[in-house]
Protein backbone atom coordinates (compact mmCIF):
# COMPACT_ATOMS: atom_id res chain seq x y z
CA UNK A 1 0.00 0.00 0.00
CA UNK A 2 1.25 3.46 -0.82
CA UNK A 3 2.06 6.04 1.63
CA UNK A 4 -0.68 8.23 0.21
CA UNK A 5 -3.07 5.49 0.98
CA UNK A 6 -2.06 4.50 4.36
CA UNK A 7 -2.65 8.16 5.48
CA UNK A 8 -5.97 7.83 3.93
CA UNK A 9 -6.69 4.78 5.81
CA UNK A 10 -5.06 6.49 8.85
CA UNK A 11 -6.95 9.71 8.51
CA UNK A 12 -10.52 7.47 8.01
CA UNK A 13 -9.85 5.27 11.59
CA UNK A 14 -9.05 8.38 13.15
CA UNK A 15 -12.63 10.31 12.05
CA UNK A 16 -14.28 7.43 12.60
CA UNK A 17 -12.73 6.31 16.07
CA UNK A 18 -13.02 9.88 17.49
CA UNK A 19 -16.57 10.52 16.49
CA UNK A 20 -17.23 7.10 18.37
CA UNK A 21 -15.59 8.23 21.21
CA UNK A 22 -16.76 11.38 21.34
CA UNK A 23 -20.39 11.11 20.49
CA UNK A 24 -21.60 7.48 21.05
CA UNK A 25 -19.66 5.70 23.97
CA UNK A 26 -21.38 7.30 26.48
CA UNK A 27 -24.69 5.71 25.30
CA UNK A 28 -22.73 2.42 26.26
CA UNK A 29 -22.47 2.14 29.85
CA UNK A 30 -19.75 -0.06 30.48
CA UNK A 31 -22.31 -2.86 32.16
CA UNK A 32 -20.29 -2.75 36.16
CA UNK A 33 -18.63 -5.59 34.83
CA UNK A 34 -22.63 -7.64 35.39
CA UNK A 35 -21.73 -11.05 33.98
CA UNK A 36 -17.97 -11.48 36.23
CA UNK A 37 -20.42 -10.90 39.20
CA UNK A 38 -22.47 -13.26 38.24
CA UNK A 39 -19.75 -16.26 37.47
CA UNK A 40 -18.16 -15.12 40.57
CA UNK A 41 -21.11 -14.96 42.96
CA UNK A 42 -22.49 -18.64 41.83
CA UNK A 43 -18.98 -20.16 41.88
CA UNK A 44 -18.73 -18.89 45.31
CA UNK A 45 -22.16 -19.94 46.28
CA UNK A 46 -21.37 -23.43 44.31
CA UNK A 47 -18.49 -23.56 46.60
CA UNK A 48 -20.40 -23.02 50.00
CA UNK A 49 -22.21 -26.48 49.11
CA UNK A 50 -25.55 -24.83 47.67
CA UNK A 51 -27.32 -26.06 44.48
CA UNK A 52 -25.77 -23.62 41.37
CA UNK A 53 -28.78 -23.29 39.63
CA UNK A 54 -30.64 -21.63 43.21
CA UNK A 55 -27.92 -18.56 42.80
CA UNK A 56 -29.46 -15.44 41.88
CA UNK A 57 -27.26 -12.32 42.07
CA UNK A 58 -28.60 -10.30 44.69
CA UNK A 59 -31.19 -7.38 44.05
CA UNK A 60 -31.57 -8.86 40.44
CA UNK A 61 -33.20 -11.76 39.06
CA UNK A 62 -30.05 -13.27 37.17
CA UNK A 63 -28.57 -16.30 38.18
CA UNK A 64 -25.80 -18.63 36.46
CA UNK A 65 -27.16 -20.42 33.09
CA UNK A 66 -24.17 -22.20 31.73
CA UNK A 67 -23.19 -25.75 32.01
CA UNK A 68 -21.97 -26.91 35.22
CA UNK A 69 -18.69 -27.82 33.68
CA UNK A 70 -18.04 -23.92 33.46
CA UNK A 71 -18.50 -23.60 37.04
CA UNK A 72 -15.39 -25.62 37.21
CA UNK A 73 -13.73 -23.23 34.83
CA UNK A 74 -14.82 -20.29 36.62
CA UNK A 75 -13.79 -21.30 40.05
CA UNK A 76 -10.46 -19.20 39.65
CA UNK A 77 -12.31 -15.68 40.03
CA UNK A 78 -14.16 -17.27 43.42
CA UNK A 79 -10.63 -17.54 44.93
CA UNK A 80 -9.82 -13.90 44.24
CA UNK A 81 -10.70 -10.77 45.12
CA UNK A 82 -13.83 -8.97 42.60
CA UNK A 83 -11.07 -6.71 41.71
CA UNK A 84 -8.84 -9.36 40.84
CA UNK A 85 -10.68 -10.93 39.08
CA UNK A 86 -11.96 -8.05 37.02
CA UNK A 87 -8.39 -7.15 35.98
CA UNK A 88 -7.40 -10.31 34.69
CA UNK A 89 -10.52 -11.23 33.28
CA UNK A 90 -10.21 -7.76 31.29
CA UNK A 91 -6.65 -8.27 30.64
CA UNK A 92 -6.50 -11.66 29.50
CA UNK A 93 -9.50 -10.97 27.28
CA UNK A 94 -7.74 -8.03 25.70
CA UNK A 95 -4.81 -10.03 24.88
CA UNK A 96 -6.58 -12.39 23.44
CA UNK A 97 -8.27 -9.62 20.93
CA UNK A 98 -4.79 -8.57 20.11
CA UNK A 99 -3.62 -12.30 19.51
CA UNK A 100 -6.58 -12.69 17.26
CA UNK A 101 -6.63 -9.46 15.46
CA UNK A 102 -2.67 -10.78 14.26
CA UNK A 103 -4.21 -14.24 13.71
CA UNK A 104 -7.05 -12.98 11.18
CA UNK A 105 -5.39 -9.86 9.84
CA UNK A 106 -1.61 -10.82 8.88
CA UNK A 107 -2.24 -13.97 6.30
CA UNK A 108 -4.47 -11.19 4.14
CA UNK A 109 -1.62 -8.52 4.74
CA UNK A 110 0.87 -11.06 3.70
CA UNK A 111 -1.34 -12.05 0.58
CA UNK A 112 -1.90 -8.24 -0.57
CA UNK A 113 2.10 -7.28 0.13
CA UNK A 114 1.55 -4.50 3.05
CA UNK A 115 3.26 -3.85 6.12
CA UNK A 116 2.08 -6.70 9.45
CA UNK A 117 2.74 -3.72 11.98
CA UNK A 118 0.70 -1.05 9.74
CA UNK A 119 -2.02 -3.50 8.62
CA UNK A 120 -2.54 -5.01 12.71
CA UNK A 121 -2.45 -1.40 13.66
CA UNK A 122 -4.65 -0.57 11.80
CA UNK A 123 -7.22 -3.17 12.40
CA UNK A 124 -6.77 -3.27 16.52
CA UNK A 125 -8.59 -0.27 17.10
CA UNK A 126 -11.19 -1.09 14.66
CA UNK A 127 -11.80 -4.48 16.69
CA UNK A 128 -11.73 -2.77 20.02
CA UNK A 129 -14.53 -0.13 18.96
CA UNK A 130 -17.05 -2.92 17.26
CA UNK A 131 -19.56 -3.82 19.91
CA UNK A 132 -19.21 -7.42 20.31
CA UNK A 133 -15.45 -6.87 21.84
CA UNK A 134 -16.78 -3.29 23.66
CA UNK A 135 -19.84 -5.42 25.14
CA UNK A 136 -17.79 -8.25 26.06
CA UNK A 137 -15.06 -6.36 28.28
CA UNK A 138 -18.23 -4.11 29.43
CA UNK A 139 -19.95 -6.94 31.06
CA UNK A 140 -16.75 -9.55 31.87
CA UNK A 141 -17.75 -12.15 29.60
CA UNK A 142 -15.85 -15.03 28.65
CA UNK A 143 -16.76 -14.67 24.69
CA UNK A 144 -13.59 -13.94 23.59
CA UNK A 145 -12.35 -16.99 25.51
CA UNK A 146 -14.48 -19.25 23.65
CA UNK A 147 -13.65 -17.38 20.47
CA UNK A 148 -9.93 -18.31 21.10
CA UNK A 149 -10.71 -22.20 21.63
CA UNK A 150 -12.77 -22.42 18.26
CA UNK A 151 -9.99 -20.80 16.55
CA UNK A 152 -7.29 -22.78 18.31
CA UNK A 153 -9.15 -25.56 16.74
CA UNK A 154 -9.09 -23.68 13.25
CA UNK A 155 -5.33 -22.96 13.70
CA UNK A 156 -4.93 -26.86 14.58
CA UNK A 157 -6.85 -28.21 11.61
CA UNK A 158 -4.59 -26.35 9.38
CA UNK A 159 -1.42 -27.44 10.78
CA UNK A 160 -2.66 -31.53 11.00
CA UNK A 161 -2.68 -31.19 14.81
CA UNK A 162 -3.95 -34.59 15.98
CA UNK A 163 -5.61 -32.72 19.05
CA UNK A 164 -7.78 -30.62 17.07
CA UNK A 165 -11.18 -30.84 18.51
CA UNK A 166 -10.45 -30.34 22.36
CA UNK A 167 -10.59 -26.95 22.03
CA UNK A 168 -14.39 -26.68 20.18
CA UNK A 169 -15.06 -29.60 22.91
CA UNK A 170 -14.32 -27.28 25.85
CA UNK A 171 -16.19 -24.13 24.56
CA UNK A 172 -19.16 -26.45 23.96
CA UNK A 173 -19.05 -27.95 27.71
CA UNK A 174 -18.86 -24.52 28.86
CA UNK A 175 -21.73 -22.70 27.09
CA UNK A 176 -23.71 -24.77 24.29
CA UNK A 177 -23.83 -22.85 21.22
CA UNK A 178 -20.29 -23.91 19.80
CA UNK A 179 -21.45 -27.38 19.45
CA UNK A 180 -22.43 -26.06 16.07
CA UNK A 181 -18.98 -26.12 15.29
CA UNK A 182 -18.78 -30.32 16.11
CA UNK A 183 -21.45 -30.46 13.05
CA UNK A 184 -19.13 -28.47 11.12
CA UNK A 185 -16.51 -30.71 11.41
CA UNK A 186 -18.21 -33.61 10.50
CA UNK A 187 -20.08 -32.32 7.69
CA UNK A 188 -16.95 -31.28 6.03
CA UNK A 189 -14.85 -34.48 6.32
CA UNK A 190 -13.13 -34.09 9.38
CA UNK A 191 -14.55 -37.10 11.67
CA UNK A 192 -11.09 -37.47 13.62
CA UNK A 193 -11.44 -33.29 14.84
CA UNK A 194 -15.57 -33.77 15.27
CA UNK A 195 -14.63 -37.02 17.26
CA UNK A 196 -12.23 -35.46 19.63
CA UNK A 197 -14.27 -32.34 19.96
CA UNK A 198 -17.63 -34.61 20.85
CA UNK A 199 -15.68 -36.99 23.22
CA UNK A 200 -13.88 -33.69 25.30
CA UNK A 201 -17.59 -32.52 25.85
CA UNK A 202 -18.79 -35.35 26.85
CA UNK A 203 -15.73 -36.07 28.97
CA UNK A 204 -16.24 -32.50 30.61
CA UNK A 205 -19.67 -33.06 31.11
CA UNK A 206 -19.19 -36.21 33.15
CA UNK A 207 -16.79 -34.93 35.25
CA UNK A 208 -19.15 -32.45 36.05
CA UNK A 209 -22.01 -34.77 36.81
CA UNK A 210 -19.37 -36.84 39.08
CA UNK A 211 -18.48 -33.84 41.04
CA UNK A 212 -22.31 -32.68 41.27
CA UNK A 213 -25.19 -34.66 40.14
CA UNK A 214 -28.05 -32.82 41.46
CA UNK A 215 -26.86 -29.96 39.41
CA UNK A 216 -25.89 -31.13 36.01
CA UNK A 217 -29.38 -33.06 36.24
CA UNK A 218 -31.43 -29.97 36.80
CA UNK A 219 -29.28 -27.94 33.92
CA UNK A 220 -29.91 -30.85 31.39
CA UNK A 221 -33.73 -30.92 32.54
CA UNK A 222 -35.15 -27.56 33.81
CA UNK A 223 -32.61 -24.79 33.77
CA UNK A 224 -31.36 -25.09 29.79
CA UNK A 225 -34.68 -24.92 28.93
CA UNK A 226 -35.29 -21.36 30.96
CA UNK A 227 -34.48 -18.59 28.62
CA UNK A 228 -36.27 -16.45 31.17
CA UNK A 229 -33.67 -16.41 33.53
CA UNK A 230 -31.17 -14.52 31.58
CA UNK A 231 -33.64 -11.51 30.86
CA UNK A 232 -36.86 -10.81 28.35
CA UNK A 233 -36.01 -12.32 24.75
CA UNK A 234 -37.58 -9.36 23.08
CA UNK A 235 -35.25 -6.84 24.20
CA UNK A 236 -33.19 -5.26 21.29
CA UNK A 237 -29.81 -6.63 22.98
CA UNK A 238 -31.32 -9.62 21.63
CA UNK A 239 -30.09 -10.20 18.07
CA UNK A 240 -31.48 -13.59 17.23
CA UNK A 241 -33.86 -14.48 15.30
CA UNK A 242 -36.32 -15.58 17.88
CA UNK A 243 -35.29 -12.23 19.72
CA UNK A 244 -36.22 -10.93 16.16
CA UNK A 245 -39.86 -13.20 15.93
CA UNK A 246 -41.01 -11.92 19.13
CA UNK A 247 -40.67 -8.17 18.30
CA UNK A 248 -41.76 -8.40 14.45
CA UNK A 249 -45.17 -10.01 16.13
CA UNK A 250 -45.17 -8.23 19.51
CA UNK A 251 -45.62 -11.92 21.11
CA UNK A 252 -45.46 -12.69 24.67
CA UNK A 253 -41.53 -13.43 24.85
CA UNK A 254 -42.19 -16.50 26.99
CA UNK A 255 -44.41 -17.45 23.96
CA UNK A 256 -42.95 -16.55 20.45
CA UNK A 257 -44.19 -19.06 18.16
CA UNK A 258 -41.85 -22.01 18.68
CA UNK A 259 -43.19 -23.28 15.30
CA UNK A 260 -42.10 -21.08 13.28
CA UNK A 261 -38.84 -20.20 14.78
CA UNK A 262 -38.08 -23.66 14.45
CA UNK A 263 -39.06 -23.87 10.85
CA UNK A 264 -36.73 -20.79 10.39
CA UNK A 265 -33.64 -22.26 12.31
CA UNK A 266 -34.17 -24.81 10.36
CA UNK A 267 -33.97 -23.41 6.94
CA UNK A 268 -30.91 -21.63 7.70
CA UNK A 269 -29.04 -24.21 9.05
CA UNK A 270 -29.30 -26.05 5.89
CA UNK A 271 -28.13 -23.25 3.96
CA UNK A 272 -25.65 -21.80 6.43
CA UNK A 273 -23.90 -25.28 7.15
CA UNK A 274 -23.84 -26.19 3.06
CA UNK A 275 -22.15 -22.90 2.63
CA UNK A 276 -19.75 -23.75 5.31
CA UNK A 277 -18.97 -26.79 4.66
CA UNK A 278 -18.51 -25.37 0.74
CA UNK A 279 -16.37 -22.92 1.57
CA UNK A 280 -14.58 -25.82 3.89
CA UNK A 281 -13.72 -28.23 0.87
CA UNK A 282 -12.71 -25.54 -0.98
CA UNK A 283 -9.93 -24.35 1.62
CA UNK A 284 -11.66 -20.81 2.76
CA UNK A 285 -11.34 -22.52 6.54
CA UNK A 286 -12.24 -18.85 7.73
CA UNK A 287 -15.48 -18.52 5.86
CA UNK A 288 -16.45 -21.87 6.79
CA UNK A 289 -16.08 -21.02 10.48
CA UNK A 290 -17.29 -17.54 9.91
CA UNK A 291 -20.70 -19.06 8.65
CA UNK A 292 -21.10 -21.39 10.95
CA UNK A 293 -20.24 -18.97 14.10
CA UNK A 294 -22.91 -16.68 12.14
CA UNK A 295 -25.47 -19.39 12.48
CA UNK A 296 -24.55 -20.25 15.88
CA UNK A 297 -25.84 -16.62 17.21
CA UNK A 298 -29.06 -16.57 14.57
CA UNK A 299 -30.47 -19.88 16.17
CA UNK A 300 -29.68 -19.36 19.71
CA UNK A 301 -32.78 -18.39 21.68
CA UNK A 302 -30.85 -15.60 23.10
CA UNK A 303 -27.76 -13.64 21.35
CA UNK A 304 -26.89 -10.75 23.27
CA UNK A 305 -25.12 -8.14 21.01
CA UNK A 306 -21.61 -9.12 22.87
CA UNK A 307 -21.95 -12.63 21.17
CA UNK A 308 -22.07 -11.44 17.99
CA UNK A 309 -17.94 -12.02 17.12
CA UNK A 310 -18.31 -13.77 13.96
CA UNK A 311 -19.38 -10.66 11.92
CA UNK A 312 -15.67 -9.04 12.86
CA UNK A 313 -14.21 -12.28 10.54
CA UNK A 314 -16.74 -11.83 8.34
CA UNK A 315 -16.29 -8.20 7.84
CA UNK A 316 -12.67 -9.07 7.06
CA UNK A 317 -13.03 -11.61 4.52
CA UNK A 318 -15.30 -8.77 2.10
CA UNK A 319 -12.77 -6.39 2.65
CA UNK A 320 -10.45 -9.13 1.78
CA UNK A 321 -12.03 -9.79 -1.76
CA UNK A 322 -12.62 -5.72 -1.87
CA UNK A 323 -8.67 -5.73 -1.87
CA UNK A 324 -8.63 -8.11 -4.49
CA UNK A 325 -8.96 -11.21 -3.49
CA UNK A 326 -10.94 -13.47 -6.15
CA UNK A 327 -13.72 -15.37 -5.49
CA UNK A 328 -13.84 -19.04 -5.58
CA UNK A 329 -13.89 -20.98 -9.14
CA UNK A 330 -17.12 -22.35 -8.49
CA UNK A 331 -18.41 -18.60 -8.32
CA UNK A 332 -21.25 -18.06 -10.72
CA UNK A 333 -19.60 -16.71 -13.58
CA UNK A 334 -21.68 -13.22 -14.34
CA UNK A 335 -20.09 -12.52 -10.60
CA UNK A 336 -16.06 -14.05 -11.71
CA UNK A 337 -16.43 -11.83 -15.04
CA UNK A 338 -17.30 -8.35 -12.99
CA UNK A 339 -14.31 -8.16 -10.45
CA UNK A 340 -14.50 -4.53 -10.36
CA UNK A 341 -18.19 -4.96 -9.29
CA UNK A 342 -17.71 -7.83 -6.87
CA UNK A 343 -15.03 -5.73 -4.96
CA UNK A 344 -16.92 -2.53 -5.13
CA UNK A 345 -19.78 -4.68 -3.53
CA UNK A 346 -17.42 -6.05 -0.73
CA UNK A 347 -16.00 -3.09 0.09
CA UNK A 348 -19.43 -1.36 0.71
CA UNK A 349 -20.93 -4.42 2.77
CA UNK A 350 -17.41 -4.84 5.11
CA UNK A 351 -18.14 -0.96 5.07
CA UNK A 352 -21.74 -1.02 6.30
CA UNK A 353 -20.79 -3.96 8.78
CA UNK A 354 -18.34 -2.34 10.46
CA UNK A 355 -20.01 0.94 10.79
CA UNK A 356 -23.56 -0.60 12.25
CA UNK A 357 -21.04 -2.32 15.41
CA UNK A 358 -18.96 1.08 15.58
CA UNK A 359 -21.57 2.98 15.95
CA UNK A 360 -24.23 0.44 17.91
CA UNK A 361 -27.05 0.74 15.50
CA UNK A 362 -29.70 -1.36 17.24
CA UNK A 363 -29.70 1.04 20.31
CA UNK A 364 -30.74 4.29 18.08
CA UNK A 365 -34.03 1.83 17.54
CA UNK A 366 -34.21 0.59 20.86
CA UNK A 367 -37.65 0.23 22.56
CA UNK A 368 -37.16 -0.22 26.10
CA UNK A 369 -41.31 -1.00 26.73
CA UNK A 370 -42.49 -4.51 26.08
CA UNK A 371 -45.16 -4.70 23.66
CA UNK A 372 -44.26 -1.40 21.69
CA UNK A 373 -41.99 -2.36 19.10
CA UNK A 374 -44.16 -0.70 15.76
CA UNK A 375 -44.24 2.44 17.70
CA UNK A 376 -41.20 3.22 15.61
CA UNK A 377 -42.82 1.86 12.10
CA UNK A 378 -40.70 0.18 9.40
CA UNK A 379 -37.80 1.76 9.88
CA UNK A 380 -37.98 1.22 13.67
CA UNK A 381 -38.72 -2.65 12.88
CA UNK A 382 -35.79 -2.90 10.76
CA UNK A 383 -33.65 -0.77 12.99
CA UNK A 384 -34.59 -2.99 15.75
CA UNK A 385 -33.36 -6.16 14.58
CA UNK A 386 -30.57 -4.52 12.19
CA UNK A 387 -28.20 -6.94 13.52
CA UNK A 388 -30.43 -10.11 12.77
CA UNK A 389 -30.65 -8.88 9.24
CA UNK A 390 -27.18 -8.25 8.79
CA UNK A 391 -26.10 -11.71 10.01
CA UNK A 392 -28.45 -13.42 7.66
CA UNK A 393 -27.53 -11.62 4.84
CA UNK A 394 -24.04 -11.93 5.86
CA UNK A 395 -25.21 -16.01 5.84
CA UNK A 396 -26.23 -15.64 2.49
CA UNK A 397 -23.75 -13.42 0.54
CA UNK A 398 -20.48 -13.88 2.15
CA UNK A 399 -18.27 -15.05 -0.49
CA UNK A 400 -16.11 -18.02 -0.75
CA UNK A 401 -12.45 -16.66 -1.88
CA UNK A 402 -9.93 -18.60 -4.02
CA UNK A 403 -7.50 -20.40 -2.00
CA UNK A 404 -4.51 -18.81 -4.32
CA UNK A 405 -4.28 -15.31 -5.30
CA UNK A 406 -4.30 -14.50 -8.53
CA UNK A 407 -1.09 -11.50 -8.20
CA UNK A 408 1.10 -12.94 -5.20
CA UNK A 409 3.71 -9.93 -4.60
CA UNK A 410 7.20 -10.07 -5.77
CA UNK A 411 7.99 -10.41 -2.42
CA UNK A 412 5.99 -13.70 -1.33
CA UNK A 413 5.84 -15.08 -5.02
CA UNK A 414 7.97 -17.93 -3.90
CA UNK A 415 6.12 -18.76 -0.84
CA UNK A 416 2.91 -21.11 -0.78
CA UNK A 417 -0.35 -18.69 -0.34
CA UNK A 418 -1.56 -19.19 3.31
CA UNK A 419 -5.89 -19.02 3.91
CA UNK A 420 -6.86 -16.17 5.72
CA UNK A 421 -6.93 -17.24 9.60
CA UNK A 422 -4.16 -19.17 9.41
CA UNK A 423 -0.77 -18.13 11.48
CA UNK A 424 2.01 -17.89 9.42
CA UNK A 425 5.56 -18.60 11.29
Amino acid sequence: MKVGGRLLVVFALVVVLTLHVAYLLPLSPRHGFFDLTIYRGAARWWLDHRSLYSFIREGTSKGFTYPPFAVLVLLPMALVSKLTAIVVTTAASALLVLAITWWLVVPVADRHGWSRGFAVAVAVPLMFAMEPIRETLGWGQINIFLVALVLADVHALRRGRPWAGVGIGLATAIKLTPGLFVVYLALSGRFRAAATAAATFAAATLLAFVLDAPSSVRFWTDALFQTGRVGRVDRASNQSLLGALARVTDADPARADTRVWLLLCAVLLALGLARAVYAARRGDELTGVTLTGLLTCLISPISWTHHLFWVIPAALVLADVAWGRPLHGGAPGWLRTRPATVRLGAGLAAAGVVTAFVLSLVWFFDVPDPGAHHNGGVLGMLGENAYVLIMIALLVLLPVRDVVPAEPSAARSSAPARPAGSSPR
